[in-house]
């Protein structure tokens, strides 16, 4: 007698900038082959937006139906993220409803994802949260990660420090999975690409000596543009002939268009500087390999530099807190602080460099997880441990 088969969990997946998109990218191509989840990625804000080079594009190519799920996130002011997450939550309330999936997985620490979690929270949706239990304590990005945790019923942590902090919150450990970071699988699954190939789809060259630097807006500071300012400054008096500096664009938070202009001006009067509003992952990884350091306040410092290794800087008080491998120097933001820090960093050893995030294996984990997931209402079924 023929069994009758089972029908594939809907999973929905919010992505609302390139940065998750990079997490996201191999995980989503090992859930295509599954038989038993079925990935649908909900783009959103950034995603979609013209601004930030509509990085939704790139998921034309990859084996996944994408549902659009409008989200402006085009931010001057604070009150700009609160409108735009009450937006959002109207959209994705009306998109879940007419989806109906069996799952909802967001990511990481980014504002916008409160919206999608509030929606499935109240529709009764399990939600997957992937990186939660990790700190960033000069960003609300640490509290909007930790608000995500106590409203999700998955997790998917990258280290072992974060599954125990996700647990010391109340989490059932059966519910907590540490599967490494999904951007370390572009190390393992090739090819990188080499200078030439980006130099030609850069469209400049990369000079004798390259610096990579990714500033973004300090949420919780007065002023939000204080890193983007003092790593400017410094890099201005650091000029050497033959170096190159690539920026890559920085993300969709409360003066990020402040940062962009920065950023922009240093480029326009510095000959050998170039910012990019799209780096691929794929890209990013190959550019990893070909600098002598990399410099800024981007998670990307402390995940993925450690897995080249190659030295970092990582400027002011945005990610503190989280776990540093060997390769990783911390600099103040104040333009003498971060000059003396990269000239430390250029004479770091490299030998026995780990990744506390992961090996590159985390697609594979997460697809298994995701597979022997509890059905629905076990999963909605919350016990804290908590006394």
């Amino acid at each position: 007698m023929t069994r009758p088969s089972r029908r594939k969990r809907t999973l929905a997946i919010v992505s609302s900038s390139r940065a998750d998109l990079a997490h996201l990218v191999h995980p989503l191509r090992a859930l295509a082959g599954s038989e038993v989840v079925e990935p649908v990625v909900l783009a959103t804000g950034a995603m979609l937006q013209g601004t930030f080079g509509r990085p939704v594009e790139l998921l034309a190519r990859e084996p996944v139906r994408v549902v659009p799920v409008g989200c402006d996130l085009e931010i001057e002011r604070g009150v700009d993220a609160a409108r735009a997450i009450g937006r959002a939550t109207i959209g994705f309330a009306d998109v879940l409803d007419s989806m109906d999936p069996d799952l909802l997985m967001v990511v990481a620490d980014r504002f916008e994802m409160l919206a999608p979690a509030s929606a499935a929270l109240a529709m009764k949706i399990p939600v997957v949260h992937v990186e939660g239990g990790e700190r960033s304590e000069g960003a609300i990005d640490d509290a909007v990660r930790n608000a995500l945790t106590k409203m999700s019923h998955l997790h998917l942590v990258t280290t072992e420090a974060a599954r125990r902090r996700v647990m010391a919150m109340g989490e059932e450990a059966w519910r907590v999975h540490r599967v490494g970071a999904g951007s370390l699988d572009h190390f393992r699954v090739g090819p990188i690409p080499d200078r030439s190939e980006l130099e030609a789809g850069l469209g400049h060259g990369l000079g004798d000596r390259l610096v990579l630097a990714a500033v973004h807006p300090v949420t919780l500071a007065r002023d939000p543009v204080q890193d983007a300012h003092a790593l400017l400054d410094a890099l201005e008096r650091r000029a050497r002939p033959g170096e190159v500096v690539v920026f890559a664009f920085p993300n969709a938070d409360e003066g990020s268009r402040r940062v962009r202009e920065a950023v922009r001006s240093f480029v326009e009067a510095r000959e050998g500087a170039a910012l990019h509003t799209n780096l691929e992952a794929r890209a990013w990884i190959g550019l990893l390999h070909q600098a002598s350091v990399v410099v800024g306040n981007s998670s990307s410092i402390l995940m993925e530099t450690p897995s080249v290794p190659v030295p970092a800087v990582c400027v002011g008080t945005r990610q503190a807190g989280r776990e540093r491998a060997a390769n990783v120097l911390d600099a103040d933001a104040e333009p003498g602080a971060i000059l003396a820090a990269l000239e430390e960093a250029e004479t770091l050893s490299m030998e026995g460099v780990t990744n506390p995030y992961g090996d590159g294996n985390a697609s594979a984990r997460i697809r298994r997880v995701l597979e022997e997931a509890p059905d629905r209402e076990r999963l909605l079924s919350k016990t804290t441990t908590l006394s």
